[in-house]
């Protein structure tokens, strides 16, 4: 049997009123059917009618022609899009927003209609990225002010495609049509390009007898997917639109729907000339970035609700964002602000009042000027909760909650957001239905918690999609992509049973992954099923079970054995093999770090080091402002304690390179013991020097050794100590009274760097959460007999060369504490109603 039961079930429930008939558009591979489009279409009208043309060929090898008016004879036709002639069969496409369609037959007709709006912003915007610089000298002029210019607006030459012509924005009902009539023919679109392509050959099409509305479960259908945007391959944007996704910008805008308060304040003009906006933390006022806002400020309130009312009236747009800045963790302590935190509702709740009264007090200014317009805030970070002492919000407020759903599979965090989204609802007046989600499918990200793990999340999916019908809009998701298919492989999954599911959220999810498996592995489906089923299990405890990645990998050899190689199945659970590849190194390094759990732990940061000088001297400002968990004191390697000579390490992430810092206090610089005559000298470490060990995620361990002298020894331990290795490190010391200092700048290869040249560069990559660096800095200081020793993670030896006592380097990790006390705030709540 070449299609399952499943298969069947899941086209039945698609198309429940298509039907064969006696006509044929195609028969026995010859053309029977022209595609009429009106004389002047929409541009999407038309890219509906070449996808139709192209993919009846692929099916059939005949290409109908398209026309813009009947030619008369026997010829099926097939309208697309609205024209003259679907106004005389009285199809139109009133009522059918948001990418809706209609799809209706007659006697050797049929119409495929929705309605096509060609997406123009208005000027000014950049037109390329040389432009954007234009586009703020031009906005300074039209507004009079100092303010910024939304980041989404910055970037809109990069969602139009030149190509297709075609914008994000654009409303595609007629392509849905297409679409639509395509799937029920069997074709899939699971991935870009031919690689993710289902075409099924057939010499005959036959007319169907068709009478449908197809109408979304949700408006706002929108993967905001890394660095794929509609400027990029043109099979990008086709496979985008081929997933029925829409951006709805006459419900969210047209600019990014955080953060949007940062454009009245980001700028230095404005920093310099109003202190006064900036929050006040321990006498200062935070410009730093962009700054983060005083919310209590009279002043900034005013140019916010100027600067909204500007965006509503120059650029045209229906919506735009008020909210505070990303990593808006610090309370003012201005008099103004005094009493407005609320420590007592935890980490998702102690800024909510403070920043929802500023939202709201913001949208009830525009709303008397701008009704039919809308302000959109997220319930985020530390105002996650609704207010408490709004009873309801301005009607012109959008409500957007950040969520994420693959942590559902935790009952506690589904039952809070379910009951968080209840809470929302009733801050809303009656009726609206002003409230959407904000997603992350980001699993893939290096640097988060489960980085090439099989994050597997369908039923959940559909479990949640479900419980937001009717109450929701729909999903603005953050999805990460690398370059091409890089890291996709499990991910495009979890999207495409989204994609399905945002249409009709009823639909089969085990029929979907059935079907997906049968197209994509085809001899291996049942392995991969079984996969697939693994990976949505035990995804999240994975990290903390080396043996359920063993039988990860051993479920996918299996799936491997059975796909044919260099076919088509095998090059797409090649997809899935190269992307959780790293989980082997990872779970190899679990088992090494058995005795590290409590290692001593720092968290490398992106900083732009571009403007730093390896000179050793550590004058530039970067180094004076890293964050408590990028630095720390080393201390006596053997006790433990305090050194009797203060040194301290700092270290950041830039350009594909981790840069060190390493100061070594010293009273008696003028007995400095140098021991070293070269580099490569293996008497370097017989007297002063630091050392930093470390251990990537693909290689144990290396070593390099430094003296004040600016000598270099680097060995590479793995299976052996090998001096003969070279790190590529740039490196510096200086020394000055009482003080001598090291900067290193470690480039970093890649994992396969010790399998291409194992005597050159330092095998690994980027420390993440889940994949870190465990690492040890050093130092050794003699004056004639006596030779003191510290590190920072001390060995409780007088040797350094101890991996089981390396401290841990971590990437990004998210912070479960506000979550913690959530749950336990939760748990006290039942347990006191149950005692009631």
């Amino acid at each position: 049997m070449t299609r399952s039961f499943f298969r069947h079930l899941l086209l039945a429930s698609l198309l429940p009123v298509i039907a064969s008939a006696e006509s044929f558009i195609v028969k026995d591979g010859k053309p029977n059917a022209e595609i009429i489009i009106a004389e002047k279409p929409a541009r999407m009208a038309r890219h509906a009618a070449n996808e139709l043309q192209t993919y009846v060929e692929k099916i059939s090898g005949a290409k109908l022609p398209i026309v813009t008016a009947p030619t008369g004879g026997d010829a099926i036709a097939i309208y697309v899009g609205k024209s003259a002639r679907t106004d005389k069969l009285k199809v139109s496409d009133e009522g059918l927003p948001h990418g809706a369609f209609r799809m209706l037959s007659g006697d050797k007709w049929l119409v495929l209609l929705g309605r096509d709006h060609d997406f123009m912003p208005a000027e000014p915007w950049p037109h390329t990225a040389a432009d954007i610089q234009r586009v703020q000298r031009d906005w300074d002029t039209i507004t009079g002010e100092k303010w910024g210019i939304d980041t989404n607006w910055t970037q809109l030459f990069k969602m139009h495609n030149k190509e297709l012509d075609a914008w994000e924005q654009d409303e595609r009902g007629s392509v849905n049509a297409v679409h639509e009539l395509l799937r029920s023919l069997g074709v899939r679109w699971y991935l870009p390009g031919a690689i993710g392509e289902i075409v099924p050959k057939r010499a005959s099409i036959a007319l169907p007898v068709v009478d449908k509305t197809v109408k979304p479960d949700f408006a706002l259908r929108y993967p905001y997917q890394y660095a794929k945007r509609f400027y990029g391959k043109s099979e990008e944007a086709l496979w985008q639109m081929r997933l029925g996704v829409n951006q709805a910008p006459d419900l969210i805008g047209v600019g990014y729907i955080a953060h949007g308060t940062n454009y009245v304040h980001m700028r230095p003009e404005v920093m310099k000339a109003h202190p006064e906006y900036y929050t006040l933390v321990r006498g200062q006022r935070d410009t730093s970035d962009r700054g983060k806002p005083c919310l209590s400020s009279p002043g900034l309130r005013e140019a916010n609700v100027k600067y909204v009312r500007t965006v509503f009236d120059k650029l045209g747009v229906s919506t735009t964002s008020v909210m505070p800045a990303d990593g808006y963790t610090a309370m003012c302590e201005c008099e103004l602000c005094k009493g407005k935190e609320t420590p007592e509702r935890g980490g998702f709740g102690r800024f909510s009042d403070y920043v929802w009264e500023y939202v709201n007090e913001v949208a009830k200014e525009v709303y008397k000027t701008h009704p039919d317009k809308k302000i959109i805030a997220m319930g985020y970070g530390a105002s996650v909760l609704p207010p408490t002492k709004i009873a309801k919000l301005s009607p012109n407020i959008l409500v957007c909650l950040a969520q994420s759903r693959s942590s559902f599979q935790e009952k506690e965090k589904k039952e809070w957001i379910t009951d968080l989204r209840r809470e929302w609802l009733t801050k809303l007046p009656e009726g609206s239905k002003q409230f959407c989600v904000y997603e992350y499918y980001l699993h893939p990200r290096q640097e988060r918690a489960f980085a090439f793990i099989p994050v597997y999340f369908p039923h959940a999916i559909a479990d949640d999609l479900r419980a937001l019908k009717g109450i929701s809009l729909g999903d603005y998701i953050e999805v990460y992509r690398a370059k091409d298919l890089e890291t996709f492989g499990v991910n495009a999954l979890n999207l495409y049973v989204t994609s399905r599911l945002w249409w009709d959220s009823s639909l089969n999810v085990d029929a979907m992954i059935d079907e997906y498996c049968q197209d994509m592995y085809g001899p291996a489906k049942e392995e991969m099923k079984t996969f697939i089923a693994h990976g949505e299990a035990a995804w999240m405890d994975m990290l903390s079970k080396p043996d359920s990645i063993t039988q990860t990998f051993a479920l996918l050899a299996r799936a491997q054995a059975k796909a044919p190689s260099g076919s088509l199945y095998a090059q797409r659970i090649a997809l899935v093999a190269d992307y959780i590849e790293p989980l082997i190194a990872r779970r190899d390094q679990m088992l090494r770090s058995a005795d590290r759990e409590n290692a001593r732990t720092v968290r490398v940061s992106d900083r732009d080091g571009s403007k730093i000088k390896i000179d050793g001297k550590l004058d530039e400002e970067i180094w004076s402002k890293l964050s408590g968990y990028q630095q720390g004191d080393l201390f006596d390697c053997t006790t433990g304690k305090a050194a009797r000579e203060r040194s301290r390490m700092g270290f950041f992430w830039h350009d594909n390179a981790i840069y060190f810092s390493i100061r070594c206090q010293d009273r008696d610089m003028k007995n400095l013991k140098i021991t070293g005559t070269q580099d490569d000298d293996p008497q370097i470490t017989e007297g002063d020097h630091v050392q930093l060990l470390f251990e990537t995620q693909s290689h144990v361990f290396y070593q390099i050794a430094v003296d004040p002298a600016g000598h270099v020894l680097d060995v590479d331990h793995h299976e052996g100590a090998k001096s003969t290795w070279s790190a590529g490190a740039e490196i510096a010391t200086h020394q000055e009274d009482g003080l001598w200092t090291v900067e290193i700048r470690l480039p970093v290869a890649g994992d396969m760097q010790a399998a291409v040249d194992a005597l050159n560069g330092v095998s690994g990559r980027k420390p993440a959460g889940t994949y870190p660096w465990y690492f040890n800095i050093c130092r050794q200081r003699v004056r004639g007999d006596v030779i003191e020793r510290q590190a920072f993670s001390p060995t409780q030896k007088s040797d350094f060369l101890e991996p089981a006592k390396f401290g841990r380097m971590n990437g990004y990790l998210p912070r479960t504490t506000a979550w913690d006390d959530e749950k336990k705030k939760r748990e006290a709540k039942t347990e006191s109603s149950t005692k009631e």
